[in-house]
C-alpha cells in the first residue's frame, strides 16, 4: 500500500478543477478579443486559483504590449489584469485565491492589429482541509511555475489555549522514503532549491512570484531543499490569526536548474506553547552543579575541607572586599570587557534581527525549524535555544559564591588577613564570571544564529579557555609578595594588563576579521596581510609558551635564575626554616625534572601541529575561523591540564603513602582513604565522560551549520526530544556547563590561589609520611630488640640491627610530630611532600 500510494503521489500533479485549456487567436480591426469560460467544481467550499500562461508576437511591430483581463461576468470582478509584451516569451500570471461557484468568466485582450497571441489556462484547487488541526497536500512545483495552497484557521482553533498557540507549515522534499527526486548526480551537487512563502494577504502572491528573493510585507520567506519550516505565533510578522492563510512554493532560479520538484506541505496547529515547567527542570538540573566545588574541595584538598573556623562575619567581610579592597585585577577586567561587549554584541544582534522581521526572510538566521518554540508575543526566536543557556549563568553564581567561601576560609585562618600576602581569588572569580557572561553571550546569538554572529556565541569561551591556560601557569609562578612558594617557581605571574593586550583583545581582533572574510568577503591584499599578520602572532604565542613551559636553552632565556631566594621573614616558621639561598634540586623541581621536559617537548610539538593544522584549514575556508580559534585554545588548555595535573594529583596520592601502617596505627580512617582515592578516579573520569558527551553533541549531532547556504542547514535540523522542547544542541549547552565547571575546578587546585593553604596541605602530608616512617622504624628496632633478647637467652651473639646493616649507614633521621614548632629544610619540606615534582 505504501509503495502504491507513493506511486500515485510521483504520478499525479496537482489538483486541478479544469484541464489545461489553450486560446490560440489573431487581433482583428476591432483591436480586442473576448473568451467566455465555464468554471467546473466539484466542491463548492474549496479555495482555488486560475493559472494564465501567455504569450504573444506582432511580426509587424515590435514592442508592442497585449492587455489581458480576467474578470467575473455576475459581479464584474476582476480577477487577473496583465500587461504581456509580445516578445515570444511564456509570462504565466496566478489569481488571487477565491471559492468558485460555477461562475462564468471572461477574459478580454486588447492589442494592436495583427498580434496573435496564446493563452493557457486552468483552475488549481488550493484548500488544505485541517483534520484535528493538521493537514496535508502535495504536489510538483514546475519551473517557473508556483504551487499556491491556502488553509483556514478558527477562532477555536488557536484560542482554545490562548497566547499558547502556534501553526507550523512546512515543505519537505528530497526524501527518499517518499519522494524519487534525488539529492545527487554524479559527483556534483544538483540538489533542487525551493522558496516557501507563508502570508495572509492575497497580493503577496504574485510579488513573489516575480521576485521570490524581494521583501514583503506581511510574509514570510524561505529557501529549502529537503525541509523547510515557517511558524506563525503571537511573535511572528504577521502574526497568528483566524481567516484564510496562503502558502506558495516556486523554484529558486538562482541555482538555474529546470527540473520539477516534488514537494509534500503539511499545516499543523499546535497549543503545546507552555515551557515554564521544562525551564525549571532545566533550572534544577543545572543546580546539581553545586556538588561539583565541594567535592573537588574533598577530593584534591582534604585537609582544608573543615570550616569550623569560618564564620558568616567573615564571609560577608569578603564579599565588602570585592569592592573595597583585595587583588580583583582580573576580576575587574573581565567584568568591564563583559559589559563592553555585551551592549555592543546585543546592538549588532538586535539590528540582524530586526532585519528578518522587517524582511520575513528566514534565511538571514540559522533556526533548528524542527525544534522552534516561539517566545511568546515578545521575540520571534527559538525559546528552548535561548533558555538552553541557562546552565551556564546558573555555575557561574555557584563558583563565585563558592571561592568566596574559600577566600573567606583563608581570611579566617589569618592567611595574610587585609594585604592578601598568601591568597589570591582573582583568577577563580574571573572564572565564575566568565562562565555568567558565556550564557549572555550565548543567548544573544541564539536571537539570530548566523556566521558572522557565531563570534558573539564563542566571546567568553575565549576568555575562559584563556583564563584556565593563565591559571594553570600562575600555580607554578612567582606573584607579587609571594614567598611562600618560591621555592618551586621559576617564572613570575602574568600580569593582568598583558592577559588583555597580547591575548584576549588580539583573539577578538583576529576572530572577527576572519569571519568577516568568510561571510562578506574582503581584498585579496587586505586578506594576506591579515594572514601574515595572524601567523606572526601566533609565532610569538607560541615562543612564549615554550618560554614558560621552560623548554628555551638556559643561554637564550633571558630571566634564568639558577638560585632562588627565600626572604628572611619565612625563617624560623612552622613551614620553611632556611639559614640563606638554597639551590634548587633537581629531584624537588617539575620545572626543571628531566623526564617532566621530555614530555612537555613531546606536548608542546604536538599542540604546534594542531596549530599549524587548524591554520591551513582556516586558510582554506575548510574549517571556520571561531571554531579555529576556539578548537587550539581548548586543546592547549586540555594538554596543560594533563601536564600539570599530574604533580597536582600526586600530592593526593602520597597523602596515602604506606597505607596498611596508617591504618593500622589509626593514622587515617578508612573512609576517608577510600573517598578521596576513588574520588581521584572517579572525578576525572566522570570529567572525561562529560567532555565526550558534550563534543559528541556538538559535532556529530549538530542541528544546522551556519557555514553553509540556510537550506543546506535546514537538512540538518533535528526534532525536539527531552519534553517535545530541547534538542541536541540544547544537551551540548548543558554538558559543556558541567565540563567546563569540572575542568575549572582542577585548573583552580593547579592554579593554587591561597599558596598558604597548599603549604599547609603539604605540611600536613609530610608529617604523615615521617609518622609513617618512624612508626616502621620503630617497628624495625622492636623486632630488632626482640631478636637480641631471643639470642640472650640462647647464649647466641646479638645479630646486627637493621639500622646498622646496610653498608655501615647512618639511621634515618627522625623527626617528632608531636612538637608545636616543628622546624624543616626546605629539602625535606618539598622532596618528600611534592614527590609530584621529580616523578612527572
Amino acid at each position: 500500500m505504501r509503495l502504491l500510494a507513493l506511486a500515485l503521489f510521483l504520478i499525479l500533479p496537482e489538483k486541478a478543477y479544469t484541464e489545461e485549456l489553450t486560446w490560440e487567436q489573431v487581433i482583428d480591426d476591432s483591436k480586442t478579443a473576448e473568451k467566455e469560460i465555464q468554471d467546473e467544481i466539484l466542491d463548492g467550499s474549496d479555495t482555488a486559483v486560475y493559472r494564465v500562461t501567455s504569450r504573444c508576437n506582432n511580426p509587424d511591430t515590435a514592442g508592442t504590449y497585449l492587455q489581458i483581463k480576467l474578470f467575473d461576468i455576475s459581479s464584474l470582478r476582476t480577477v487577473i489584469y496583465h500587461d504581456l509584451q509580445c516578445n515570444g516569451v511564456d509570462e504565466i500570471q496566478y489569481s488571487k485565491p477565491f471559492i468558485p461557484e460555477n461562475d462564468k468568466h471572461t477574459f478580454r485582450v486588447y492589442g494592436e492589429v495583427g498580434t496573435n497571441f496564446t493563452i493557457k489556462y486552468d483552475l488549481l484547487q488550493t484548500n488544505i482541509k485541517l483534520d484535528n488541526q493538521e493537514g496535508k497536500t502535495s504536489g510538483v512545483v514546475s519551473y517557473k511555475s508556483m504551487m499556491v495552497k491556502s488553509f483556514k484557521v478558527s477562532e477555536d482553533d488557536i484560542e482554545s489555549s490562548s497566547d499558547w498557540s502556534y501553526i507550523q507549515i512546512w515543505a519537505e522534499s528530497n526524501d527518499d522514503n517518499k519522494f524519487f527526486d534525488p539529492l545527487k548526480t554524479g559527483d556534483l551537487d544538483h540538489r533542487l532549491v525551493g522558496r516557501l512563502m507563508v502570508t495572509n494577504n492575497t497580493a503577496n502572491l504574485q510579488s513573489f512570484y516575480s521576485n521570490p528573493n524581494a521583501a514583503l510585507d506581511g510574509a514570510l520567506r524561505l529557501s529549502f531543499s529537503t525541509f523547510g519550516m515557517i511558524t506563525l505565533s503571537v511573535a511572528s510578522v504577521p502574526k497568528i490569526s483566524s481567516g484564510e492563510w496562503y502558502i506558495a512554493v516556486v523554484m529558486d532560479d538562482r541555482f538555474g536548474e529546470t527540473r520539477d520538484k516534488a514537494v509534500e506541505i503539511t499545516v499543523k496547529v499546535r497549543t503545546d506553547y507552555e515551557y515554564t515547567s521544562e525551564i525549571g527542570i532545566l533550572f534544577a538540573v543545572s543546580l546539581l552543579g553545586i556538588i561539583i566545588p565541594f567535592l573537588a574541595r574533598a577530593i584534591f584538598d582534604v585537609e582544608n575541607m573543615h570550616f569550623e573556623d569560618l564564620k558568616f562575619k567573615c564571609w560577608l567581610e569578603t564579599i565588602k572586599n570585592w569592592f573595597w579592597s583585595g587583588k580583583k585585577g582580573l576580576t575587574y577586567l573581565t567584568l568591564l570587557l563583559a559589559c563592553l561587549l555585551i551592549v555592543s554584541a546585543f546592538q549588532v544582534v538586535h539590528a540582524k534581527y530586526a532585519d528578518m522581521q522587517e524582511s520575513g526572510d528566514r534565511d538571514i538566521c540559522f533556526y533548528n525549524e524542527k525544534c522552534y518554540r516561539p517566545y511568546l508575543d515578545h521575540y520571534d526566536v527559538s525559546v528552548n535555544g535561548v533558555a538552553s543557556n541557562l546552565p551556564f549563568m546558573v555555575h557561574g553564581v555557584i563558583l563565585v559564591i563558592y571561592f568566596s567561601i574559600s577566600e573567606a576560609y583563608c581570611r579566617s585562618r589569618g592567611h595574610g588577613n587585609e594585604d592578601h600576602k598568601y591568597f589570591d581569588y582573582s583568577i577563580p572569580y574571573s572564572f565564575g564570571l566568565a562562565f555568567i557572561c558565556e550564557g549572555f553571550g550565548s543567548l544573544l546569538y541564539h536571537i539570530c544564529p548566523s556566521q558572522i554572529i557565531f563570534q558573539f556565541d564563542t566571546l567568553f569561551m575565549f576568555v575562559i579557555s584563556i583564563i584556565m591556560i593563565i591559571a594553570i601557569f600562575e600555580g607554578y609562578s612567582i606573584r607579587d609578595q609571594d614567598i611562600r612558594i618560591s621555592t618551586i617557581a621559576s617564572h613570575k605571574a602574568i600580569r593582568t594588563p598583558k592577559v588583555f593586550a597580547f591575548f584576549i583583545g588580539p583573539v577578538y581582533f583576529f576572530n572577527f576579521i576572519g569571519n568577516l572574510i568568510a561571510t562578506e568577503g574582503l581584498p585579496i591584499q587586505f586578506v594576506t596581510v591579515f594572514y601574515i599578520i595572524f601567523a606572526l602572532w601566533w609565532i610569538g604565542i607560541l615562543l612564549w609558551a615554550a618560554y614558560k613551559l621552560d623548554l628555551w636553552p638556559d643561554s637564550l632565556n633571558p630571566k634564568h635564575v639558577d638560585v632562588i631566594e627565600v626572604d628572611a621573614a619565612v625563617k624560623g616558621t612552622d613551614v620553611i626554616e632556611t639559614d640563606g639561598p638554597v639551590e634548587l634540586p633537581k629531584s624537588m623541581s617539575f620545572i626543571k625534572g628531566r623526564r617532566a621536559k621530555v614530555v612537555k617537548s613531546i606536548m608542546f610539538l604536538l599542540y604546534c601541529c594542531v596549530v599549524a593544522a587548524g591554520f591551513v584549514l582556516a586558510l582554506l575556508e575548510k574549517l571556520s575561523f571561531s571554531i579555529f580559534i576556539l578548537g587550539v585554545l581548548i586543546f592547549g588548555q586540555i594538554v596543560l591540564t594533563m601536564v600539570f595535573f599530574i604533580p597536582t594529583i600526586w600530592v593526593v596520592l602520597r597523602h596515602f603513602v604506606n597505607l596498611p601502617v596508617q591504618l593500622a596505627n589509626h593514622k587515617i580512617a578508612v573512609s576517608k582513604h577510600f573517598f578521596v582515592l576513588f574520588g581521584v578516579v572517579v572525578y576525572v573520569l566522570l570529567g572525561c565522560v562529560v567532555v565526550v558527551i558534550s563534543l559528541v553533541f556538538f559535532t556529530v549531532f549538530s542541528v544546522t551549520d551556519k557555514s553553509i547556504y540556510p537550506w543546506r542547514s535546514r537538512e540538518q535540523n533535528s526534532p525536539c526530544y527531552l519534553g517535545n522542547f530541547y534538542d541536541t544542541h540544547d544537551f551540548w549547552h548543558l554538558f559543556a556547563s558541567f565540563a567546563l565547571m569540572m575542568m575549572a575546578m582542577v585548573v583552580v587546585q593547579i592554579s593554587k590561589p591561597c599558596r598558604m593553604c597548599y603549604l599547609e596541605y603539604l605540611k600536613k602530608s609530610r608529617d604523615r609520611i615521617q609518622t609513617v616512617k618512624n612508626l616502621k622504624n620503630m617497628k624495625s628496632g622492636a623486632a630488632a630488640a626482640g631478636a637480641v633478647m631471643k639470642f640472650k637467652k640462647a647464649g647466641k651473639k646479638s645479630p646486627t640491627t637493621p639500622s646498622s646493616a646496610t653498608n655501615g649507614a647512618e639511621p634515618e633521621q627522625q623527626v617528632s610530630v608531636g612538637t608545636e614548632n616543628p622546624t624543616y629544610t626546605n629539602v625535606v619540606l618539598l622532596e618528600d611532600a611534592v614527590e609530584t615534582d621529580a616523578a612527572a
